[in-house]
């Protein structure tokens, strides 16, 4: 117990560093992906054809090798114009998360917005509704609490892909416990189930908003 008490402070602040990616990164990455989505969804091949590419690059390679692309070949461009200052591991991690998330939450936001029947659309287009209305007061509110599940399930595992920082030196939980357990070799087991029962912390009660807000969403529909 007392090398728990000892690296408990650390830990905290890991786990709020891990918090701040996510609860940035992922806001950014459902914007960005229902950019994507309306934009594959286009008839028009100049906006689909880029969301079509963006989607499958970033969904067919590793993470690891988009923050090393982020951090050290944009970070590169930017020291050529003076903007090294930009380049750091919490820009690299945030602009990571939220591009590598926002191809997976655009195919979330395709087969939401596919699940609505099609004959509702025409039904309201006869009614004189505009596509935008229709978008706004009929697909969207229908399609929403079908995707809250895949929505919550990616967030809980970007609070486990948020580790990737690490290895651009930034510092959450999954690096804290790496040099805890460096500092601590005889005896890691401990921190290791502190940083268990840390994500467990923060990943189960988004679990439970998301069911509580999904059922009373349903429920008003």
């Amino acid at each position: 117990m007392d090398i728990i008490a000892q690296n408990l402070p650390a830990f905290l602040i890991g786990a709020r560093n891990t918090l701040i990616y996510c609860f940035v990164s992922f806001p950014l990455a459902l914007l960005i992906g229902l950019i994507l989505a309306l934009m594959k969804g286009s008839p028009f091949a100049w906006l689909s054809t880029p969301s079509r590419i963006f989607i499958e690059v970033v969904r067919s390679t590793p993470i690891i090798t988009q923050i090393f692309l982020l951090y050290y070949g944009i970070g590169a461009i930017l020291a050529n114009y003076d903007l090294a200052q930009y380049d750091n591991a919490w820009v690299a991690g945030i602009a990571t998360l939220a591009l590598n998330y926002a191809a997976y939450e655009a195919e979330v936001f395709r087969a939401g917005f596919l699940s609505v029947d099609r004959g509702q659309t025409e039904a309201s287009l006869s009614l004189g509704l505009t596509p935008q209305q229709n978008f706004f007061r009929i697909v969207l509110p229908q399609a929403i609490p079908l995707m809250i599940p895949p929505f919550v399930n990616d967030f809980i595992y970007m609070l486990k892909d948020s580790a990737i920082v690490s290895v651009i030196s930034g510092s959450e939980l999954t690096s804290v416990l790496q040099l805890k357990v460096f500092q601590n070799p005889a005896d890691p087991l401990p921190l290791f189930a502190l940083a268990i029962v840390l994500y467990l912390v923060m990943s189960l009660p988004t679990s439970y908003v998301a069911r509580t807000f999904e059922r009373r969403l349903r429920a008003a529909l």
